[in-house]
């Protein structure tokens, strides 16, 4: 019975493995930030240039967080919506602090 257990636990998937994703998407934004406080890009500009930003670092995440959500028993349709909207929240969020920052 124990046995189960552990090939159990060890059969489940890593939710590590999307904390690199992450990490490499955010610090992508961040940088993208930076640069675009450098050259004073205007909000609205930003928030349109944020979407396509980091393109490959977004990729890699959703494909990270699918992978690791399909895993765990989410049905693929359902895990690429959560992709997606973690993703946008990302977006968001950057968005918000690029407006804080450029207004300071």
């Amino acid at each position: 019975m124990f046995t189960l257990y552990v090939a159990l636990a060890l059969a489940a998937p890593n939710p590590g493995s999307i904390d690199a994703p992450r990490k490499a998407y955010a610090s992508c934004l961040k940088n993208f930030e930076s640069n675009q406080l450098k050259a004073k890009v205007a909000v609205d500009a930003y928030e349109a240039s944020v979407k396509t930003a980091c393109s490959g670092e977004a990729a890699a995440f959703t494909a990270a967080l699918v992978a690791y959500d399909t895993a765990m028993g989410t049905k693929r349709a359902n895990a690429t919506a959560n992709a997606a909207r973690d993703v946008e929240d990302y977006q968001l969020t950057s968005v918000d602090r690029y407006r804080d920052l450029l207004a300071n």
